[in-house]
């Protein structure tokens, strides 16, 4: 009996996140310029033509990996916006980063690691230092609509600290205090809403 159009794309899709799942492995293992295609398509037990059909190219499963980051980064940001204070704004990105970083930690692994290859992120195609930009005034915004002095300058803070804590929390496996470490980041951002927020409150 012949598959439907729904089963068709549920196996598509579940050859297509085998064959993310076994780029992050090898990317990770042997870097980007080490993988060979019909490594990857070996790792993810598929043919190599297989693998064509679903990306153009090795560098279209980065690009589909690293837009994957930038989605887990847009989450973060949605879980904490949610928060009125610019303490409890900076606790819940923090908080939700890690728990983003565990739930994908091989994946951030490698996205951190490309960041000092800029010739391999040079040929994808996608728009980093917009998404960069992008998510540093969504930061400033946030901080400025909290009461926050000087946001702009705070962002960059803010900004520097999600990576300073994804770095080492990557880097220590199981032994990074991370709770009490965004308890303390949080401390130098204001605790109370802002007079702005209350005046908008219904």
């Amino acid at each position: 009996m012949p598959r439907t159009a729904d089963a068709n794309a549920v196996l598509r899709e579940k050859t297509r996140e085998r064959v993310l799942q076994a780029a992050v492995r090898l990317f990770s293992r042997h870097g980007f310029d080490g993988t060979s295609v019909r490594a990857l398509a070996q790792e993810a037990d598929i043919a190599v033509g297989l693998l064509y059909s679903h990306f153009e190219s090795k560098e279209a499963v980065l690009t589909a990996l690293m837009q994957s980051s930038m989605l887990d980064v847009a989450h973060t940001l949605e879980a904490a916006d949610r928060e009125p204070t610019a303490r409890g704004f900076v606790t819940a990105l923090l908080t939700s980063a890690v728990e983003m970083l565990d739930a994908h930690r091989d994946l951030w692994r490698l996205s951190q690691g490309l960041r000092h290859q800029p010739e391999v992120l040079a040929r994808l195609k996608l728009p980093l230092e917009h998404f960069l930009g992008a998510t540093h005034q969504r930061l400033e915004r946030a901080l400025s609509a909290r009461g926050v002095p000087e946001a702009g300058i705070e962002a960059r803070v803010l900004f520097a600290l999600v990576e300073g804590i994804s770095q080492q929390y990557v880097q220590h496996e199981g032994g990074y205090p991370a709770a009490k470490v965004i308890r303390a980041a949080a401390r130098r951002w204001p605790g109370a809403p802002s007079r702005k927020r209350k005046a908008d409150a219904p």
